[in-house]
């Protein structure tokens, strides 16, 4: 399906890096052939990480946040908030609903993905923004809705049922993906964290294996059809 070059893909994400680790092999696919991709974040800002031992400033969230873009080959994406990371669940649910729907009529995509809840509050409130923003509407044909993933949903509850599953092939491209992550510098873990580079790759090689590839990322499909 994306071998056509004739979808609007739109990733929503909560955080600069988790559009890498949830989608980065279906964006750099989906640019490379030639499909309009808009990658969206929800929140960047000043923050406190106990792996970096101080403040990572929103600026250097934002340049990583591009170079990443950069090295996948999209051209177009955003951020909804470059001052409320971590302070998403404090952001009116209408406020970000009514952005959501803005991004969605104004892109008109035909595939949607979005963050698969996990315990992190703006993981949750982004997702129930973009639960709202893509209800069914007579206007707008989205012809698939999924949520990515990221290796922190091992810690999650509840965990989502009744909705189906599907894998895309990043054998040829895992490499590509992993060095996407490597752009979010100040991000980086050690090698047994769970969003290191050498997880990522292990993560997808583990998707892999439950398809019979190589490597892959695995969407949960809630409208439409497999890619």
């Amino acid at each position: 399906m994306l071998e056509s070059g004739k979808e609007r893909i739109i990733i929503i994400a909560p955080h600069a890096d988790d559009e890498v680790l949830g989608c980065g092999g279906l964006i750099e696919k989906a640019c490379r052939t030639q499909n309009e991709v808009k990658v969206v974040l929800g929140a960047i800002g000043d923050t406190h990480f106990w792996h970096a031992n101080g403040t990572i400033a929103s600026t250097t969230r934002k340049q990583e946040f591009a170079d990443a873009m950069t090295y996948l080959g999209c051209k177009n994406y955003e951020i909804m908030y470059e001052d409320k990371e971590s302070w998403m669940d404090t952001i009116p649910q209408r406020e970000l609903v009514t952005k959501i729907d803005r991004l969605i009529t104004d892109f008109r995509p035909t595939m949607a993905f979005i963050p698969y809840p996990s315990f992190h509050q703006d993981h949750q409130a982004l997702f129930q923004a973009c639960m709202a923003g893509l209800r069914p509407r007579p206007d707008l044909q989205i012809k698939l809705i999924a949520m990515f993933e990221y290796p922190f949903i091992v810690w999650q509850y509840p965990k989502i049922h009744d909705v189906g599953e599907f894998y895309l092939d990043i054998s040829a491209t895992v490499e590509k993906k992993v060095e996407s992550l490597k752009k979010h510098r100040s991000q980086l873990r050690e090698d047994s964290h769970m969003i290191s580079p050498d997880t990522v790759r292990q993560w997808a090689k583990m998707r892999g294996l439950e398809c019979g590839v190589a490597y892959a990322e695995k969407y949960y499909l809630m409208k439409g059809q497999f890619l």
